[in-house]
């Protein structure tokens, strides 16, 4: 890999999943987690923004698939956050057990997160 910035994670796919998410600190300006974590059925994706701003949120499975959007740049007042994620995708059918990541974007900030839905 040549000229990857060091404020943004490196996630490899192989043909079976996930191999290694790199830990280089998220330097992005936008603060987000989400709790419980492993989660059943239901998990809190907290995020605070510093400033206004329209906001994407999304959740993605280990082959790198859209499962759920949450949030399709809704506009946000700087300030804390939360939005649920029930364990469902778009379509409203209940996900299998597994590693899932969310991916928020808020401005030129993007944050990403691993959680484990657990049944």
């Amino acid at each position: 890999m040549e000229n990857v910035p060091t404020n943004q994670r490196v996630l490899v796919v192989e043909s079976m999943g996930i191999s290694h998410v790199s830990d280089l600190p998220n330097l992005s300006a936008l603060a987000v987690r989400n709790h419980p974590n492993p989660f059943n059925p239901m998990t809190i994706i907290s995020f605070n923004l510093p400033y206004t701003a329209e906001v994407s949120l999304q959740v993605v499975d280990v082959r790198g698939r859209v499962v759920r959007n949450l949030l399709r740049g809704d506009v946000h007042n700087a300030g804390p956050h939360q939005v649920i994620w029930r364990g469902r995708d778009d379509a409203g059918h209940q996900v299998a057990t597994g590693v899932y990541f969310y991916r928020c974007v808020a401005g030129d900030d993007v944050a990403n997160g691993r959680m484990l839905l657990l049944k």
